[in-house]
């Protein structure tokens, strides 16, 4: 009988052993793939940074921010100044293939019609101009697949999540700096008009529509200039994901207007998403500003696509990854010291900043100028796990897991909570400024918001330095 009661004491406890093991795998899993996602998301601008430099190294200057052939009104004849700067490195990141299909003649499409040399313009059907159907693997991030999520854990397979369309998008974006006039206009007049001169102010950043720039050009140094950033892309837009508000009035002089109106009822979106169009330069297609600060929403003015305010984003848990000129990769959190979003950027006219002045949008701001003589105290982090960018006050931790907005994927409904834990890996528990603890259905909220909420979940139960 002793010897029965030992056997089921030592199978009790393998049992116990087991039921322990298992509950803990899945966080484990999930850990290391949030860090091998990240990982991989780093080494891609790792990656695009180099094929710039090596671009700068045979040519002597960077891609255009937009650029191309004119002088064609047919948009398959041309592609009108449009295309972005990731075209022109893509022989230097081992695409030379698609390169040539780019750079020659190309008529493998169904209508027979043949395509001039560097293409139609950046959104012709893929359909007809395969080339722009060809996203390389190396300009998207696995962050914004949320097939990679759906493999994690059971609380991920269990939630209908959208996937982005593959071969369009891009994950990346250049930093048009912390300009607000007329960002996106693509510049095709002559140089003393008054909207060009202005607009040529306005531009700080590493990049511009209609206009190289030269390494000799940063002032303040490539390791103080941010060249790219991540962004949640979607060829569609995606609700609470990947969209831009539209019809914006007077957002170039108060850019917090587009934070006022994406809280708005009755707001109006264009129907494609941020990421969308790999080979368009466009700022709202796959550039952004460091005027709002990461995670923001996207605007545009009353003057459409020629005047966006548009953000950073990324789904690995409130802070994206950001490429410096220099090739280095650093990780921001949202919550970086963003200045002033009711100022206007730099202009000319009336209203606006004076050019030569510090960035109005604090530490994020100055990070988009290439040549403001401001001074970067701060070393910025390596990505997780390492140490990131917080607080506004310039300090360093883990990814932050205080206030944060959440939304309802259903109602658009918005709250403003701190994040405590996720419940029965059904329930997520957040804290109002009230002290009210709401208990919200994981399913209910919006993908980036579910993401966030698991990334962060597993972080903070994880012990730092692990």
């Amino acid at each position: 009988m002793k010897n029965g009661s030992t056997r089921l004491a030592d199978v009790l406890a393998v049992i116990v052993c087991v039921a322990v093991s298992a509950s803990l795998v899945p966080r484990t899993v999930l850990k290391q793939r949030v860090q091998a996602r990240s990982s991989a998301c780093s080494s891609n601008l790792k990656a695009i940074g180099l094929a710039f430099h090596n671009y700068h190294a045979a040519f002597k200057q960077l891609p255009a921010g937009t650029g191309g052939t004119t002088g064609n009104d047919d948009p398959a004849k041309s592609n009108q100044g449009l295309l972005g700067p990731l075209v022109g490195v893509l022989p230097f990141c081992e695409q030379q293939q698609l390169w040539e299909q780019i750079s020659n003649p190309y008529e493998n499409n169904p209508a027979g019609v043949v395509f001039p040399p560097m293409g139609p313009i950046p959104l012709f059907d893929p359909a007809e101009y395969a080339p722009w159907g060809r996203s390389p693997e190396v300009f998207r991030c696995p962050e914004a697949h949320p097939k990679a999520h759906v493999e994690s854990t059971r609380v991920i397979r269990s939630l209908k999540l959208p996937i982005s369309a593959l071969g369009v998008t891009s994950s990346y974006v250049a930093c048009f700096g912390d300009g607000t006039f007329m960002q996106g206009k693509v510049i095709q007049d002559r140089p003393t008009t008054y909207d060009t001169r202005n607009r040529r102010a306005a531009n700080r950043g590493a990049f511009m529509t209609s206009q190289s720039m030269k390494f000799r050009d940063f002032l303040d140094g490539l390791s103080n200039t941010i060249f790219y950033s991540e962004v949640v892309s979607s060829q569609k837009r995606n609700p609470g994901v990947s969209e831009i508000i539209r019809d914006v009035s007077g957002l170039s002089k108060d850019p917090a207007r587009c934070l006022r109106a994406a809280e708005a009822d009755g707001k109006q979106f264009w129907d494609f998403g941020r990421g969308s169009g790999w080979a368009d330069g466009r700022p709202i297609y796959t550039g952004f500003q460091t005027v709002l600060p990461p995670n923001s929403p996207s605007c545009t003015s009353e003057h459409g696509m020629d005047e966006p305010i548009v953000s950073a984003s990324s789904l690995h848990g409130g802070a994206v990854h950001v490429l410096m000129a220099d090739g280095a990769v650093a990780y921001i959190t949202e919550t970086i010291d963003a200045g002033d979003s009711s100022k206007a950027g730099v202009g000319i006219s009336a209203d606006y900043t004076t050019p030569g002045m510090r960035s109005p949008y604090g530490l994020w701001g100055a990070l988009g100028t290439r040549a403001c003589s401001e001074t970067i105290n701060e070393h910025l982090p390596q990505p997780p796990p390492g140490p990131v960018v917080s607080s506004r006050t310039g300090s360093f931790s883990r990814p932050s897991v205080k206030t944060s907005v959440w939304t309802d994927k259903s109602s658009g409904t918005r709250l403003t909570a701190e994040f405590i834990e996720i419940k029965d890996q059904k329930t997520i528990r957040l804290k109002h400024t009230s002290g009210t603890i709401h208990e919200v259905p994981l399913h209910t909220l919006i993908p980036s918001d579910v993401y966030r909420a698991i990334e962060l979940d597993v972080m903070s139960k994880t012990p730092q330095g692990n």
